[in-house]
């Protein structure tokens, strides 16, 4: 779909081929925007040459071809689209025809959740042109933004990745979202700042496209907050996320190059999404160079093909948080005591429940479920499907 790349492309250059302002109007604004430092497209805004809500999709465009995820010439066309048929950047783009697994992801997971009864369409279209501007998921951004909640955001994540494999129809889909919806305030047990990372990492693996904001936190470069912040103020000030982490202190030079790399790499299908978030874990955690945490990669997949304790089990499928997990490996340690019977005992869940998830790790382990499937069932059985043992619920799903 590309053709060519056009990561450096400026919002005033989009808005002038798009015919969305003129260049002497362009031109009028750049003095006033070097001499004040106000950035040049809210120059256009104050001089009533452009509208705010055009801005925002231009600069949700910028964004898009930046991550590679559509060329200069799809953008300045969605743009003309957006002007001249008073359309949104969703419809402007399923117009042209783009098909991006980035779109197609986040459209029907925004699809799921409209008729789960979780969002609205106003919702959506809002959530949906903050993830393309900001390069992050969209069910992270409903999370983070308390569109919805947490473990709803988690389910309906996985459903949909389960839908897409098969081995859910969209009824169950539908029906796991809202007996989610219905549940207390995630009943108190979910690792609720974890959900959406956790549910990303699994999709990852599948995945041939990655924004670079999701790449930098699912590797562990920046947190969610720090991401945010540098969003927010990249947007208002129109400097590129990876730029403005590293104006802010939050990333340095050499790590948004390293990021940059991969992403680009992501881009090209010479290395997979998954990989990419390990190799540049790795270099952090390490500091081993590039090159060697690549040539690592395919050790790291060995190592991950093995099974995981039931404690790393808990904490992929959401139900643990990586600070108690390391509090009970701490404990295990200084006191000798098996870490999974300590996690167990923090984790308070009812007997039936914890017996239950003993039986989804078994069934895990014998590599009769997958780690979505998984989750899936454990966050179901959590929110209120108390009375169903789990080969019930298999049959339900025809697992």
């Amino acid at each position: 779909m590309m053709q060519k790349r056009a990561s450096q492309i400026l919002v005033g250059d989009l808005l002038v081929k798009s015919e969305l302002v003129s260049l002497p109007q362009l031109a009028d604004a750049m003095p006033v925007a070097l001499k004040t430092g106000v950035p040049v497209g809210r120059v256009l805004i104050a001089s009533a040459f452009l509208s705010e809500e055009k801005f925002k999709q231009a600069l949700s465009l910028q964004s898009l071809v930046r991550d590679h995820l559509i060329s200069e010439e799809d953008a300045v066309a969605a743009l003309k689209l957006v002007a001249s048929d008073s359309i949104d950047l969703n419809a402007a783009l399923k117009k042209l025809g783009i098909e991006s697994e980035f779109f197609d992801h986040a459209n029907k997971l925004g699809e799921i959740l409209i008729s789960a009864g979780a969002i609205d369409k106003a919702v959506l279209e809002q959530a949906l042109n903050a993830s393309y501007t900001t390069g992050l998921q969209l069910a992270r951004v409903l999370a983070l933004r308390g569109l919805v909640r947490e473990q709803t955001a988690f389910v309906a994540l996985v459903s949909q990745s389960l839908l897409r494999d098969q081995l859910l129809t969209r009824e169950q889909a539908l029906n796991a979202i809202q007996t989610v919806m219905a549940a207390k305030s995630d009943n108190g047990k979910s690792a609720s700042n974890r959900g959406v990372l956790i549910a990303a990492t699994m999709t990852a693996r599948k995945s041939s496209s990655m924004r670079l904001g999701e790449l930098l936190l699912l590797s562990g470069l920046v947190i969610q907050s720090d991401l945010l912040s540098a969003l927010d103020k990249g947007i208002s000030e129109e400097v590129p996320l990876g730029r403005m982490l590293v104006r802010m202190k939050l990333l340095s030079d050499v790590e948004l190059n390293q990021a940059l790399t991969l992403h680009d790499m992501i881009s090209k299908g010479t290395v997979a999404a998954q990989d990419a978030i390990y190799v540049l874990a790795r270099v952090k955690a390490s500091a081993v160079s590039l090159s060697k945490a690549l040539s690592q990669a395919e050790q790291y997949k060995n190592e991950t093909a093995q099974v995981l304790s039931f404690a790393e089990f808990l904490l992929a499928c959401g139900l643990l948080s990586e600070a108690v997990l390391n509090d009970c490996k701490k404990e295990a340690i200084e006191k000798e005591k098996p870490l999974d019977d300590l996690v167990e005992a923090s984790m308070l869940f009812e007997h039936s429940f914890t017996a239950f998830a003993k039986q989804t790790y078994f069934y895990f382990k014998s590599k009769r479920l997958n780690d979505e499937q998984c989750a899936f069932v454990l966050q179901l059985r959590l929110a209120g499907k108390k009375n169903e043992d789990l080969d019930e619920v298999l049959i339900t799903f025809k697992w």
